[in-house]
């Protein structure tokens, strides 16, 4: 029986609960969000009653959703996910990952590799990817990079990357997934923003598809669910053993799992595996390359291409700084992006970007590179960005409950850094405890007049 199914047909039961939640299945509201979300949702939210399912140990409608979702999605095991990719990314560590382990890790992984680090006790081996300082973005991880790693540093169990990147950037996984299987290391490939690619595969190839020991996708984020909705997999040649992954959710969820975005989760993948679902992805990407061709015509816009997601909109116009587009966009247009940098604009899209949307975007786009072709003003190209290769001092676990001092930050370059210095989004750490605080630091500090570092 589905999860929504089973919901469905305990309310008729009509059972009189004197368990959590103490809302009563709606009986109780607070009026204000009641006016917002009305009834239905609480009429859905059970705890782990009799005749339900428990997330941590599945044996009934839970389990069948799961297994259904692994058919759906051609993997060998499937995990729901109520508390977003990031439960993913540090379940998959604690599963792989023991005290002292190293781990090789792209450096433009999201912030919660930081939090896996510090529950594993794993010392982290950084991979900086090359940066584009045309987009302001990092390119495509190198295969021969990761090869290069794992050659020069054998004791490496754990190989965690992501891709597509947060701007859509898309890596050789297939060729990276060989390597690390050819030297029997674990690959984790953070796949938040892939979560259509299995629907479409003009779009992306899966990284469970190549063999990638384990995948985690964010419904959330392009597939059309609720935060935090997300799912994890494992390919059916995976290194990692289902009972492992299972073990280490249970250290990280809560115990009194969310039942409706269980049923969202659920109702959402069957709807992505659907003909419905499958036309409406088509549509999607329809649309997207519409917009995209027809923006190309601009000649001082530019569009990124190069080894990208099309569901990703990465833009920037001659004359202007991405931070510049984006205030005009917001001020002007009511038009807010997911992310600004000194070059480019990122819009996400995902199932539930209609053409509407586009369109209002295309015209404002439009208009704004129009402009600036008549003001042809020029900005000058003072990027002074440059890959920082981390100096890792102390595995993060070993500094985490280490005592600080506070310095001016020109004063802290040498010292040992003890504060996680992220920018959000698309929340890729600058700067993590344990490094050493370099020089080359000091430019992605501006915002900050003094910094934490080990006493």
């Amino acid at each position: 029986m589905s999860i929504i199914k089973l919901i469905k047909n305990y309310g008729k039961k009509k059972r009189l609960l004197f368990t959590t939640p103490s809302h009563n299945q709606g009986i109780f509201i607070p009026p204000k969000c009641k006016n917002l979300l009305g009834e239905k949702y609480f009429k859905s939210d059970y705890s782990e009653i009799e005749g339900f399912d428990n997330l941590s140990a599945p044996t009934g409608a839970i389990k069948e959703a799961q297994k259904k979702a692994a058919q759906i999605y051609e993997a060998g095991n499937s995990f729901f996910l109520t508390n977003g990719s990031t439960s993913g990314i540090l379940a998959s560590m604690i599963a792989t990952l023991a005290q002292n382990d190293s781990v090789l890790i792209a450096r433009n992984c999201h912030k919660s590799i930081y939090s896996g680090l510090v529950l594993t006790g794993a010392y982290p081996i950084w991979l900086t990817p090359q940066f584009d300082k045309e987009w302001g973005i990092f390119k495509p991880i190198k295969y021969t990079d990761v090869e290069k790693a794992l050659n020069e540093n054998p004791q490496i169990k754990v190989f965690i990357m992501t891709n597509p990147s947060y701007e859509g950037v898309i890596s050789n996984v297939n060729k990276i997934a060989e390597i690390c299987n050819e030297k029997n290391v674990i690959l984790i490939v953070d796949e938040a923003h892939g979560a259509l690619w299995n629907f479409d595969k003009t779009i992306g190839t899966p990284a469970i598809y190549s063999k990638a020991d384990i995948t985690i996708q964010s419904l959330h984020k392009t597939a059309g669910a609720i935060n935090p909705a997300a799912i994890m997999h494992l390919s059916f040649d995976s290194k990692v053993p289902s009972e492992k992954i299972q073990k280490a959710l249970n250290l990280i969820n809560t115990t009194s799992p969310s039942y409706p975005l269980l049923l969202d989760i659920e109702s959402t993948i069957d709807f992505l595996g659907s003909k419905a679902g499958k036309k409406q992805i088509a549509k999607l990407i329809d649309e997207i390359v519409k917009f995209k061709n027809d923006l190309s015509k601009q000649e001082n816009l530019h569009i990124y291409y190069d080894n990208n997601d099309i569901t990703k909109i990465l833009v920037k116009i001659d004359g202007l700084s991405g931070f510049e587009l984006s205030d005009i966009l917001f001020n002007k247009y009511k038009i807010e992006d997911e992310l600004a940098n000194d070059k480019s604009v990122l819009f996400l899209t995902g199932i539930g970007t209609d053409k509407k949307k586009l369109t209002k975007l295309k015209k404002a786009l439009a208009k704004i590179s129009k402009k600036a072709l008549k003001e042809n003003k020029i900005i000058d190209d003072n990027s002074n960005y440059v890959n920082i290769e981390p100096k890792v001092v102390f595995a993060p676990a070993n500094v985490y409950n280490q005592d600080s001092i506070e310095f001016q930050k020109e004063d802290a370059v040498g010292k040992i850094a003890n504060e996680l210095i992220v920018n959000y989004p698309p929340g890729m750490p600058i700067l993590i405890p344990g490094e050493l605080v370099q020089e080359a630091h000091l430019p992605f500090l501006k915002d900050k007049d003094t910094l934490k570092v080990l006493n």
